[in-house]
């Protein structure tokens, strides 16, 4: 190959490997799901959550899985992430909990009326 054509795949190979993602963005991995556990199977390390749309969404935990908040039970409220690996869904993450919109407020002293109007 002449020193003409080593040029030019060199500079094909950069403008491809510049043309990416800019590095100062951030970068988030897997998918969101947000939703309650449907259902809890200890012995196969697996569980489904149903979004708010209905839809159940079964996933798998690992000893990589972080879980946050509480244990993994039917009912729970969650809100995680997840990859696709070998047709499974594998959480990476679960936060256990009411989400905010859920939460009952505490009536404001304003709110209250006064027994002496």
């Amino acid at each position: 190959m002449s020193k003409i054509g080593i040029v030019s795949v060199l500079a094909v190979a950069l403008t491809a490997a510049l043309s990416g993602d800019a590095p100062n963005k951030a970068k988030t991995h897997g998918y969101a799901l947000s939703g309650t556990i449907a259902s809890v199977d200890e012995s196969r390390k697996t569980f489904v959550v149903k979004n708010a749309a209905g839809k159940d969404t079964s996933l798998v935990w690992t000893a990589a899985t972080t879980v946050m908040g509480g244990q993994l039970k039917p009912g729970a409220n969650v809100t995680l992430r997840y990859l696709n690996k070998d047709g499974k869904h594998i959480a990476t993450s679960v936060s256990i909990g009411q989400p905010a919109a859920q939460k009952t407020p505490s009536p404001s002293p304003a709110a209250t009326p006064s027994p002496g109007r």
